[in-house]
């Protein structure tokens, strides 16, 4: 594991641990029980893939890990609440292995499935109550949790483009599946611009797991949703370093360059997204802050979708280049944009200015054809 993803992948951590934090104590027990019950849900998409498939094997997987891994983590709160609702989500959770199998017809594996799903509903209902199942707040910070568990999943899944433990890959892309679905459900609450930006992470994401891409660039995707869904809970850390943003974001782009020139696509690819994602955007919310929205938007269009939708589209290195050096140009001004990164010589700035001009002059003169 590299630095940036160490970094990345502690921070994962931290914040799952801390995003139950905008909630009451009485309501953390809660937000962990409906997580599980998420996931539950995301087990049941699996089976249904599976037994459309008749892959039985996988299929016998996703209908025992909720009652074989999730229940224990229920059983608490659901006994407290209701003995008896407790003891008929464990009968139909331990049954479910038996009637939604590949030996039955699948009108008959369906109806299990779906009484399994209606029992899932009571329990939230019994258990979280109407009022903190609707929050919005409450949701995306589901959508975290299925997230952070998904990038677990995945890691264990796939090395060197290759599938090693199926099991955990469709773990990971059901609980993709849900926390999107728990999306499409408040993305009318969200900001747009976020709700924008989340919509093309998942876009990204499903490719990444289409593409077997390397467990880093999963987890960089999914970290940019999760930061997003921060930025809307307001629980970006007002404690970080944000130079080492800026140094990481030049660092990454000057090997990107490196990469794409040595014919490297999808690792230039993958440098010029964790640039962005892993960074820039921490650095989004202060440079507003600061009252640099404009210079904010530049750098986002520039790094996010030019640089990127010119990597992708295998666009002359030398034009690559240029990019590069005109989002390098611009967080030196960045750098001396926001009141965090402390006091900065004036120096940087006219340095950064003159660069700017210099390549806006070089780009030109390049002739167009």
């Amino acid at each position: 594991m590299n630095n940036i993803t160490a970094i990345s992948f502690v921070f994962a951590v931290f914040m799952i641990s801390t995003s139950q934090l905008i909630f009451a104590e009485s309501d953390q027990d809660k937000l962990s029980f409906a997580s599980s019950l998420e996931e539950t849900l995301g087990h049941f998409w699996a089976l249904e893939q599976n037994l459309d498939e008749k892959n039985a094997e996988l299929a016998l997987v996703h209908a025992t890990h909720p009652v074989a891994e999730l229940y224990d983590s229920m059983k608490p709160i659901l006994q407290a609440s209701d003995p008896a609702l407790d003891s008929q989500v464990q009968t139909i959770l331990m049954n479910l292995g038996q009637k939604a199998t590949t030996t039955v017809s699948r009108d008959q594996a369906q109806q299990a499935i779906d009484d399994a799903k209606e029992i899932v509903s009571i329990a939230r209902q019994t258990v979280v109550g109407s009022e903190l199942s609707n929050d919005s707040d409450f949701k995306i910070n589901l959508m975290k949790i299925l997230l952070q568990t998904s990038i677990a999943e995945y890691h264990e899944a796939v090395s060197d483009g290759v599938i090693g433990e199926m099991a955990e890959f469709q773990d990971g892309s059901a609980f993709v599946w849900r926390s999107q679905q728990i999306f499409d459900e408040v993305k009318s609450d969200l900001p747009e611009h976020e709700v924008e930006e989340i919509e093309e992470l998942y876009t990204g994401l499903h490719d990444a797991y289409d593409n077997r891409a390397d467990p880093a660039d999963v987890e960089t995707i999914a970290g940019g949703i999760i930061h997003e869904i921060d930025e809307i809970l307001g629980l970006e850390s007002e404690d970080a370093d944000l130079i080492v943003y800026v140094d990481t974001i030049k660092s990454l782009l000057t090997q990107a360059k490196t990469e794409y020139a040595n014919g490297n696509t999808d690792l230039a690819l993958s440098l010029a997204t964790k640039a962005y994602l892993d960074n820039f955007e921490f650095l989004e919310a202060p440079l507003v802050q600061a009252g640099q929205q404009e210079l904010m938007e530049k750098v986002e269009t520039n790094m996010r979708i030019e640089l990127r939708d010119m990597i992708k589209n295998g666009a002359p290195s030398s034009e690559v280049n240029q990019k590069i050096d005109v989002i390098i140009s611009d967080m030196d001004i960045v750098q001396v944009s926001v009141p965090e990164f402390g006091t900065v010589a004036m120096m940087i700035l006219a340095i950064a200015i003159i660069s700017i001009i210099a390549v806006t002059a070089k780009t030109k003169m390049i002739p167009k054809f």
